[in-house]
C-alpha cells in the first residue's frame, strides 16, 4: 500500500457534507449564518475547538462573492496607497497560514508592477512599496517548503520587462518591480477543504437552507428559524449563540429584528474578465499588476490557459441578489487593460470574453471614502450593546483573512456568557491542515508525483491524475476508489481541449459533498462551469449521473438540465455576450 493509499484510508474514510436535516433537532452551541469564506471559517474554528456547530447558506457554499475572487491569497498591495498597514500585516500573515495548510490548492506566482515615467505613484514610490510589503511579510517562509517560499522583491529591466510581457505598453516604460503573491487557484474547492475539515469535526453543514427569522426569548436570540429551499420544510434551529457571517447579505438577514443594531456597510460589486490570452501571449506566466495613463488598474493573471483579468470597483445600492454584470462593468476592464496595450497589439474586445464573475464585497463604511479606497478590515458587532443579546455580526473582511477573522470571533463568544459552560478543546488552525492536505507544510510535488504512479489499473491519464490530486488531496483516492468498482465513471465530462473533470467527479459532488443542483455541481465541485460557456451535451451528461442520485426521474432531469442551461445562457446576456 502507498504512502497516499494509506493516507487515505486513515484520514479521508468517514467525511462528507451530506446535508442532512434530521439533525437540526439537536440544540447547538453556535449557529453560523453564511457558507462563503468568513462563515465556513468560523465554523472551522467553533467544532475544531469542541462546540456543537451548525451552519446555514441560502444558496450553497461560497455561492457568493467567495467564489467571484481574483483568484489570489495576497496581502493586497494596494491598499498601501491608503495607509492600511495593520490589514496588509494581517493578510500576509494569513497568506503564509493559508499556503502552509493546503499546498495542493495553492501556487507561488511572480507578480510584475510596471513603471513608467508618467506614473502615479511614481516608479521610486512603487519601489518603496513593494520593499514596504516584502518587510511587513517578514515571516512569509517560515516553515515554508521551496515551493511555496516567496523571493525577495527585485527590479526588473524595461529591457526584460519587455520580454516577459511582450504585450506591455513600453512608451516611457522604465522597468518593473518583481514581486510575489499566492495563487489560490481554485477558491471553490478551497472552501470546501475548510467546510470538509469542519465537518470532520462535528459541524453540521446545510446549503440551500434560508435564514427566514431569530427565535426569541425576551431580548435574548436562543436559535434561528430557517426554510429548506429545495422542499420548502420549515425549522427551528436552537442554538445558545447566533453568528451572522452573510457577507453583503448581512444586514438583510438582521432586518427581521426591526432594530437599530448599527450594521453599516458598503457593498462594492466586483466584476472579472475571463478572456482569451492578452495579446495572444499564452506563454506569459506571470500576472501584472499595470495601470493606464488614465490612473486605473488592472491585474492580468494567467489561468487555465486563459487571462484572467480586474477588478472592478464599483458602490452599488442595489441588495446582492438584484446585481447582474452589465455592459458597463466588461467595458470598463476592456477599456482599462487595452490602455496598457502596446501600440502593435490589437486591442480586447468583446469576442475575446469568455465569461465573467461578479462577487458583492461587504465593505466598512469609511467616512469620505470611496468603495476603493474604504478599508477591507473586518468588524464584530456584539449587538447585546444594541438589545439583543446572544447575536453577533461580521462585517468587512477578505478571503486571505477569513481565518484571522474567526478565531477573533470564537475568542469573543467563549469569553461570552452565551456558551455558559460548553466543554471546549484545544484547537491551532495556524498549524492544522485543510481536510485531503497530503500534510502541513509540504513540497506538493513529490504528492502529485506517487498519485501519477498509484494504482496504475486504473484507467486515467498522468494529467487527469494530477487534476484531481489538485483538486481533493489525498481524497482524490475517492475517485480512484470509484473507478475501479465502475470503469466508465473514468468518462470525461467534456470532449473539449483543457476539460479534464471526469464522470465519478459528478458522483461525489453529490455523495460526499453536498451537492444538490447542477450549479452545485459545475460551478463549485467541478472545474468546468468556471472555464467559460458550459455546453448543453455537458449539462446533459452531468444531469444523467447526478439526477438518480438525487431521486430525479427523466422529466426531472430533464427540466433541470434546461433550466440550469438557461439560467447559464441568462447570465451571458445580461454583459452582452449573446448580442454578438
Amino acid at each position: 500500500m502507498s504512502w497516499f493509499e494509506a493516507r487515505h484510508e486513515v484520514v479521508v474514510e468517514e467525511v462528507n457534507l451530506d446535508r442532512d436535516l434530521s439533525g437540526v433537532a439537536q440544540p447547538f452551541d453556535v449557529a453560523i449564518i453564511g457558507g462563503g469564506i468568513t462563515g465556513i471559517q468560523v465554523a472551522r474554528e467553533a467544532a475544531g475547538r469542541g462546540l456543537r456547530t451548525v451552519l446555514i447558506d441560502k444558496d450553497d457554499f461560497g455561492a457568493g462573492t467567495s467564489s467571484a475572487t481574483s483568484k489570489l491569497i495576497h496581502g493586497g498591495i494596494r491598499y498601501l496607497e491608503q495607509a492600511q498597514f495593520g490589514v496588509v500585516r494581517e493578510s500576509l500573515r494569513e497568506r503564509r497560514i493559508l499556503s502552509l495548510g493546503a499546498p495542493h490548492l495553492v501556487e507561488q506566482r511572480r507578480f510584475i508592477m510596471p513603471g513608467w515615467r508618467w506614473s502615479r505613484p511614481s516608479t521610486a514610490l512603487l519601489g518603496a512599496g513593494v520593499g514596504l510589503y516584502s518587510l511587513l511579510g517578514f515571516d512569509s517562509n517560515r516553515n515554508a517548503p521551496p515551493s511555496l517560499c516567496i523571493p525577495m522583491p527585485r527590479w526588473m529591466s524595461a529591457r526584460s520587462v519587455r520580454a516577459a510581457i511582450p504585450w506591455l505598453y513600453d512608451d516611457g516604460l522604465q522597468g518593473a518591480w518583481v514581486y510575489h503573491d499566492t495563487m489560490n487557484v481554485f477558491p471553490e474547492r478551497l472552501l470546501l477543504a475548510y467546510a470538509a475539515s469542519a465537518a470532520a469535526d462535528g459541524a453540521v453543514l446545510l446549503n440551500h437552507v434560508e435564514a427566514t427569522g431569530f427565535m426569541m426569548q425576551g431580548d435574548t436570540v436562543h436559535g434561528v428559524e430557517v426554510v429548506d429551499r429545495l422542499d420548502g420544510q420549515r425549522y427551528r434551529i436552537s442554538a445558545s449563540a447566533v453568528v451572522n457571517a452573510a457577507g453583503p447579505w448581512a444586514d438583510l438577514v438582521v432586518s427581521s429584528l426591526q432594530a437599530e443594531l448599527g450594521l453599516s456597510m458598503v457593498r462594492s460589486k466586483g466584476v472579472h474578465l475571463l478572456t482569451t490570452p492578452v495579446g495572444g501571449a499564452a506563454s506569459t506566466t506571470d500576472t501584472v499588476f499595470a495601470r493606464g495613463r488614465s490612473g486605473r488598474h488592472v491585474i492580468v493573471s494567467p489561468w487555465q490557459g486563459h487571462s484572467f483579468i480586474g477588478p472592478t470597483d464599483t458602490e452599488v445600492a442595489e441588495e446582492p441578489d438584484d446585481l447582474r454584470v452589465q455592459s458597463s462593468d466588461v467595458e470598463l476592464l476592456l477599456d482599462t487593460v487595452n490602455e496598457t496595450l502596446g501600440s502593435g497589439v490589437a486591442p480586447m474586445v468583446l469576442d475575446d470574453v469568455v465569461d465573467t464573475t461578479l462577487g458583492v464585497r461587504p465593505l466598512m463604511v469609511d467616512e469620505g471614502k470611496s468603495s476603493y479606497t474604504a478599508s477591507r478590515r473586518h468588524e464584530i458587532y456584539d449587538h447585546a450593546t444594541a438589545g439583543v443579546k446572544n447575536l453577533w455580526s461580521i462585517g468587512g473582511g477578505k478571503w486571505t483573512t477569513g481565518r484571522a477573522t474567526a478565531v477573533q470571533m470564537l475568542d469573543l463568544l467563549v469569553a461570552s456568557p452565551a456558551l455558559g459552560a460548553a466543554t471546549l478543546r484545544r484547537f491551532d488552525s495556524r498549524r492544522t491542515a485543510v481536510f485531503g492536505a497530503f500534510g502541513w507544510a509540504e513540497d506538493a510535488a513529490p504528492f502529485f508525483s506517487e498519485v501519477i504512479s498509484a494504482r496504475p489499473e486504473i484507467p486515467l491519464s498522468a494529467e487527469t491524475r494530477v487534476h484531481l490530486a489538485r483538486l481533493y488531496g489525498t481524497d482524490s483516492a475517492r475517485i480512484m476508489d470509484l473507478i475501479a468498482t465502475d470503469p466508465s465513471l473514468a468518462a470525461p465530462i467534456s470532449q473539449r481541449p483543457g476539460r479534464l473533470d471526469i464522470a465519478a467527479q459528478a458522483v461525489v459532488a453529490v455523495t460526499d459533498e453536498g451537492a444538490r443542483t447542477l450549479s452545485d455541481v459545475l460551478d463549485r465541485r467541478l472545474v468546468i462551469g468556471t472555464l467559460g460557456p458550459v455546453e448543453l451535451g455537458e449539462i446533459e451528461r452531468v444531469g444523467a449521473l447526478v439526477g438518480p442520485l438525487l431521486g430525479w426521474d427523466t422529466d426531472r432531469i430533464d427540466a433541470e438540465v434546461g433550466s440550469e442551461h438557461q439560467r447559464r445562457m441568462q447570465r451571458r446576456i445580461s454583459w452582452g455576450a449573446l448580442s454578438r
